[in-house]
């Protein structure tokens, strides 16, 4: 991950930059519409096509349960520390010893980054606590896990999210094993066959946990309905990367959620309708322009 220290040219980069180069670096001072202390440090993710793979989720899942849970007593402005707190002195994961609060803290950090100075965090927090529904939070969750796990992404991407527009779809798990493989041979990774069978399974088990699958012992694709709360937070995820609007209703977040571009379109005007946002898409132009308070998350 790549540290910028910004504060101190913040005010005279903030001259010479267009208001969407300024969300790209995260430099806004707001945060679910509150003024936010200014941090000495902001922090920029790596490009998702220049992240590296990781066997992170060889071990453990999506771990959604200790991240609402935590999320769910954390005050608005927690900062990294705070997070940390929580989880190994406040036992805010529901753990039964502190080697295993130490344990889940790590691998929430690494999943859901745990720090306000990622724009992406930011706004993940500000939609999370928008909304109570489940399959919202869904889906929020599963965007955040993917814009920091690469492997993830790109398998549930290729093996997962074509099948779900056909609900009751089975998933292939030969298929998505060799896909596992075939990435582990192409970056030279070196994981063994446990490592491998561990990210399989994983993977399929967080992809259930966020909604996109459901079933036990054979896992089939579930009916997957974003609404408007995941279609924002797609939208700032394509800013943040630096996205057009045009191509934000074909980047690779709504693609994730299994939507072509003809969805996309119709799930933002049903946004746009519930006053949302405001979408216009004429001549293969598009303007997507969300409230100015979330419009600072992006």
């Amino acid at each position: 991950m790549l540290s910028l220290d910004l504060a101190p040219v913040a005010r005279s980069v903030a001259v010479g930059l267009g208001l969407r180069r300024l969300y790209a670096l995260g430099l806004r001072g707001l945060w679910c519409g509150r003024r936010m202390a200014e941090p000495s440090q902001f922090t920029a993710l790596i490009h998702p096509d220049d992240q590296p793979f990781f066997s992170r989720l060889s071990g453990a899942g999506s771990l959604r349960k200790e991240l609402e849970s935590l999320l769910d007593v954390a005050p608005m402005q927690a900062a990294s520390g705070d997070y940390r707190k929580l989880i190994v002195d406040g036992n805010a994961a529901r753990k039964g010893t502190t080697s295993m609060r130490l344990w889940t803290w790590k691998r929430l950090k690494v999943r859901y980054l745990l720090d306000p100075r990622y724009a992406e965090f930011r706004a993940f927090t500000c939609a999370l606590r928008s909304t109570n529904d489940p399959a919202e939070r869904g889906r929020l969750a599963l965007l955040l896990m993917a814009r920091t796990d690469r492997l993830f992404r790109e398998v549930i991407t290729e093996r997962v999210s074509p099948t779900l527009r056909h609900p009751g779809t089975p998933i292939d798990e030969d298929g998505l094993h060799a896909a596992v493989e075939s990435i582990a041979e192409r970056t030279g990774a070196g994981w063994t066959p446990g490592v491998v069978d561990g990210l399989t399974s994983h993977i399929l088990s967080s992809a259930k946990d966020f909604g996109l699958l459901e079933g036990k012992r054979i896992k089939r694709t579930a009916e997957v309905k974003p609404g408007s709360v995941s279609a924002a937070y797609a939208i700032r995820l394509s800013r943040l990367e630096g996205l057009s609007d045009r191509r934000t209703l074909e980047s690779r977040w709504f693609r994730l959620m299994g939507l072509g571009l003809g969805d996309v379109i119709d799930l933002m005007h049903r946004t746009a309708r519930q006053g949302a946002l405001r979408f216009r898409f004429q001549a293969d132009l598009a303007e997507i322009v969300l409230p100015e308070s979330q419009e600072a998350q992006a």
